[in-house]
């Protein structure tokens, strides 16, 4: 979506529920509950992250807060050629006018996710150099640079290959994070224990709880109940043992 007005335009149109609430610091604010899958819903929140772009126009007009940023982010004032800060909407809405270039973030260039692919595949830990919505926010960039036709071959082709190095890093992510449960597993879910385990996912981002997520919460929900049903079943022997006797 290249503004929040459009997106805004697209739900109402998907039958999206719209609800309004009231809170102390702000007076009067819009919430859209979202019938979305999990995927779309990231993809939506990454939107504002920030994002370095290269204006060709001037504006000076004073910062302009903006309402949608969860970090009450402003933008503005814009000076033709130097760079400045947006959240990803404005970036890529201006870049669809030919209004802005958009700089790629540094961790987002093809020898830096060779880097950090090696990085992952050398650490048992999940590296914390990447944003939380790393994949959104590079498939939505290359999506959009691609769209503008760039004339320069060579850029585009960065582009690619940094997408191929991306599908590679998100793969290792995810099945370090599955070896981790299925060691957890092993070595602490065949015993009954008080409370349920924890799995340190220190550096996880939204494209790793998005895919594992659901099965890990479906997982631990089912061993919370085995945990009770052995729990009643002992408490049941116990209490029969103690009638017959």
């Amino acid at each position: 979506y290249g503004s929040p007005r459009q997106f805004w335009e697209t739900a109402t149109s998907k039958g999206l529920r719209l609800e309004t609430h009231q809170d102390q610091n702000t007076p009067f604010f819009l919430s859209i509950i979202l019938i979305m899958s999990l995927c779309q819903r990231s993809s939506f929140s990454a939107e504002n992250t920030p994002i370095t772009i290269v204006p060709s126009f001037s504006s000076p007009k004073p910062p302009l807060a903006l309402l949608s940023s969860p970090h009450q982010q402003s933008v503005g004032p814009f000076v033709a050629g130097m760079p400045t800060t947006v959240p990803l909407w404005m970036a890529k809405f201006l870049y669809q006018k030919q209004l802005a270039q958009i700089q790629l973030p540094d961790w987002l260039s093809v020898d830096r996710l060779t880097e950090i692919l090696k990085e992952e595949k050398t650490s048992e830990l999940l590296t914390t150099h990447l944003p939380f919505y790393y994949y959104e926010i590079a498939r939505s960039l290359t999506s959009i640079l691609n769209q503008g036709g760039s004339s320069d071959g060579g850029a585009s082709g960065q582009q690619q290959a940094a997408l191929v190095v991306l599908q590679d890093l998100v793969a290792v992510r995810i099945d370090k994070i599955r070896q981790n449960f299925h060691e957890l597993s092993r070595e602490t879910l065949v015993h009954v224990a008080e409370e349920l385990p924890m799995i340190a996912v220190t550096g996880i981002a939204s494209v790793e709880l998005n895919k594992v997520g659901p099965f890990l919460q479906r997982a631990f929900s089912d061993y919370g109940y085995l945990i009770q049903k052995t729990r009643e079943d002992e408490q049941d022997v116990t209490e029969t043992d103690t009638g017959v006797g």
